[in-house]
Formats: structure tokens, sequence, C-alpha cells
């Protein structure tokens, strides 16, 4: 029995016509699985993530989800069917409030919601008042990024892309950014995506990592091969 819930089939695309970044990538992700995205600036790998929520023109290709093909639907379509991507940066709505970004993704199951999150998500936890006072442009990038995160997993979704959630973080902050993606994973049912530059990160945090080469697979590599991974991507011998 195949247990993917993701299959991409040679996906062929780019932003502009006839000018792909991305030449024939294949590649299946299993249920509850955590798979890195790694490859060097220009490699394909945000593209990658973009195209799988419809934000990137393929020209060729399908994506098969859950057994159907969404290969056309729209990139809100495919959020309401389950996967949703977060986006390099923590991006959330700078002139709304904690609150009122939160309200503004999850409508009519708000407080619901709300309370699923409090427990895992540390910037939730506080007074209406508080979250409903604090706008998100007097953030932190590590407080940034949990609302981002927040504000993905409030739609409940199935997959979640994750588009280097450590990008312009801290160390300190990029330790507590993984130690809560670690809790979510625990605590939800959920399949991730991650797309990431820190390499040791990834390695750490996913059960396998596919490294992208000027828009292909290059090859895939098992959790903790480090060694093997910056051997591949920057051509040098592992010692």
């Amino acid at each position: 029995m195949n247990d993917a819930i993701l299959k991409i089939d040679t996906i062929t695309g780019g932003y502009v016509p006839n000018v792909d970044i991305l030449h024939g990538i294949s590649m299946e992700v299993k249920q509850g699985a955590s798979v890195g995205i790694l490859g060097l600036n220009g490699s394909g790998k945000s593209s990658l993530g973009k195209a799988l929520v419809n934000m990137l023109p393929y020209r060729s290709g399908t994506l098969i989800y859950e057994g159907n093909d969404i290969t056309h639907l729209s990139a809100e379509a495919i959020s309401r069917a389950g996967i949703r991507m977060m986006f390099q940066g923590g991006q959330v709505f700078q002139s709304l409030s904690i609150w009122d970004n939160m309200r503004l993704v999850t409508a009519n199951t708000f407080e619901e919601q709300m309370e699923r999150l409090r427990p895992l998500i540390p910037i939730l936890d506080d007074t209406k008042e508080r979250l409903m006072g604090t706008m998100a442009d007097r953030l932190s990038g590590g407080q940034r990024h949990q609302l981002a995160l927040a504000m993905t997993l409030a739609t409940l979704p199935k997959i979640v892309v994750l588009d280097e959630p450590s990008a312009g973080l801290s160390p300190k902050s990029v330790a507590g950014m993984y130690d809560l993606l670690q809790k979510v994973r625990e605590e939800m049912s959920l399949t991730i995506i991650l797309i990431e530059q820190n390499i040791s990160r990834a390695v750490d945090f996913c059960d396998s990592c596919v490294l992208i080469q000027q828009g292909t697979i290059g090859k895939t590599f098992e959790r903790g091969e480090l060694k093997e991974i910056e051997a591949t991507m920057f051509n040098v011998i592992g010692q």
C-alpha cells in the first residue's frame, strides 16, 4: 500500500514565460513525514514550495494530493484542501494586532482555534486585552515567526510547507523556533515540507532531506547525514 499523501510528478515551470526554474521535479511525501528541501541560493527550493501551493506557474507535470489531481486548482482551493505555506520572513499583517491577525485566518472557528493553539504557541498565551493591544509591527523576529506559524496552523492543514523558518533570526530565536516546530510535530498530525538553508537544523529535524540542484532533484539523504549533504552541496570530499 502506497502511503504517500503528496506526489509531485515531473513538475516543470517558472515565473517568466519560456524560462524554467524547475526542470522535471518528481518526489513523493509520505503521510506524517518531515521532508527537508535543501539547496544553494537559486537552486529552486523556494520555487518548488510555491509550486506546491500554485504560486509558481508550471508548464508540465502533475500534483497529486490524497489521490486527487490538484495541478490546476487555485492557491485558495489548495489551501482549503489542506496544504498551507508559511512564507520566508514570518509574513504577517503588520498593521493588525496579534488578535486580529488570528481572526483574519480563522473566521468562524476563531475561538476554537485560539484555545487549541494557546498551549502550543507561546505568543498566544496571553490575555485578550494584550493580544488585541499588541500590533504585529512591534513584534520581534522570533515573535513574528511564532504568529506566522500560528496563522498557518489555525486553518487545520494536513501538509505545512515551511519556507526557511530560520531566516533572519538570531541563533537563540532559531533554537526556539525549532523547539516549537518539534512540539507542534509531536502534538499535531502534520506532514511537514521544510525548505531550509540551515542544513544542520534541517538534518536534525527531518526524517529525510532532498537536495535540489539547478531545479532538479540531486539526491535524497536520510536523517543525520550532514557531512554527506555538505560534501554533495559544496563538491568537497567528506572527511
